[in-house]
C-alpha cells in the first residue's frame, strides 16, 4: 500500500500469520492527517536545536518521540526535524500493531519501522543511492530482531548535511532513533579542507531549520587520503554511538569507499551483490 499525503510518502507493508494482508487505507490516511496536523502546531518548538528544549509533557506522541531521538544522539546540534521521517513511520508501525498485524514496514522515503514478530524470519533490506535514486551493491541481512528502525543520509538527500559522507545508514530500535543517527553520522564524516564547498544553509534552503549552519554542496576534488581521514572520523562517532546502545549498528559509503561497524557476529550481516 502507497499512502502519498503532503510531505509523506509511505510504502506501507503488513502481514499476519506471515499471508500478505493490507490495512484499511482510509484509516491510516485518517491517521497520517493527524500526525502531520500535530507536526504543524508544533513546528516553531520542533525546529530548535533539542537542548533548548525541556518540557516535552504536553507534546503529541509524534512531538515527544522526536525530542527524545534527537536528544538520545546529539541534542545540541541536531533539531528534532532530524527524526520527523523515521518518527512518522514509527508511529505508524505501532499504530498498526495495534490493528494486530505481526509483520509490518512502514517505509517513508527511506526511513523504515519494522515490526518483525518471526523471530526466525530473515529481512533483507538494500542500501539506497540517495542521489541516483537506486539501489547501491550493499544490503543488510538482519535476523533476530523484532523491532529496527533503519535511516540513511547524506549529501543530495531530502535535508542538507553539515558532512561528507554521500550514504550514511543507521540501524537502531526506532527509526526516529536511527533518523537522527543517521543524520548525525553523515555530518560527523567530515574534514576541513578547501576542497570542500559549503554554503550557509539558508541559502540553499530558506526554509531549512539549520540555517545558520553550513551545509555541503561540493565534495568532488577529495583525494583518496581526505576520503580516508573523513571515513575514520564518521566510524569513530558510529563506534561512539554503538558503545552509548544508542545504535545497533552503521554504514558508510564516501567516494565507492566503505566504512561500517557491521561484524556479522550478532543480528546484522552486510551483503554485496557480486562480491566478497
Amino acid at each position: 500500500m502507497l499512502v502519498d499525503i503532503g510531505p509523506v510518502c509511505m510504502s506501507v507493508i503488513t502481514e499476519r500469520s506471515s499471508v500478505p494482508c493490507e490495512p484499511d487505507m482510509a484509516k491510516v490516511e485518517g491517521f497520517i492527517k493527524d500526525i502531520l496536523s500535530d507536526l504543524r502546531d508544533w513546528l516553531p518548538v520542533l525546529r530548535q536545536k533539542a537542548f533548548r528544549i525541556k518540557r516535552t509533557k504536553d507534546m503529541p506522541s509524534i512531538a515527544k518521540r522526536m525530542v527524545e531521538a534527537v536528544k538520545l544522539i546529539d541534542e545540541e546540534n541536531l533539531t528534532p526535524m532530524a527524526s520527523v521521517a523515521g518518527a512518522v513511520s514509527d508511529e505508524v508501525k505501532d499504530y498498526l500493531k495495534e490493528e494486530g498485524f505481526d509483520f509490518i514496514s512502514a517505509n517513508n522515503g527511506g526511513d523504515i519501522s519494522i515490526f518483525n514478530n518471526d523471530s526466525g524470519r530473515v529481512i533483507r533490506v538494500s542500501i539506497g543511492d540517495i542521489n541516483k535514486k537506486i539501489d547501491t551493491p550493499y544490503s543488510l541481512r538482519i535476523e533476530g530482531l523484532k523491532d529496527i528502525g533503519i535511516a540513511t543520509s547524506g549529501i543530495g538527500g531530502r535535508s542538507l548535511s553539515l558532512g561528507l559522507a554521500e550514504i550514511g545508514t543507521a540501524v537502531a530500535e526506532t527509526a526516529a532513533i536511527a533518523d537522527a543517527a543517521a543524520t548525525s553520522l553523515c555530518n560527523h564524516t567530515n574534514i576541513e579542507s578547501p576542497k570542500v564547498i559549503r554554503k550557509k544553509a539558508s541559502e540553499i534552503d530558506p526554509t531549512t531549520d539549520i540555517p545558520h549552519d553550513l551545509a555541503t554542496v561540493d565534495i568532488s576534488q577529495l583525494n583518496q587520503n581526505e576520503i580516508n581521514q573523513a571515513l575514520h572520523n564518521g566510524l569513530t562517532y558510529a563506534h561512539k554511538l554503538l558503545k552509548q546502545n544508542a545504535i545497533i549498528d552503521a554504514f558508510i559509503l564516501l567516494k565507492n569507499t566503505v566504512a561500517t561497524t557491521i561484524t556479522g557476529e550478532k543480528y546484522i550481516k552486510l551483503e554485496v551483490s557480486d562480491g566478497d
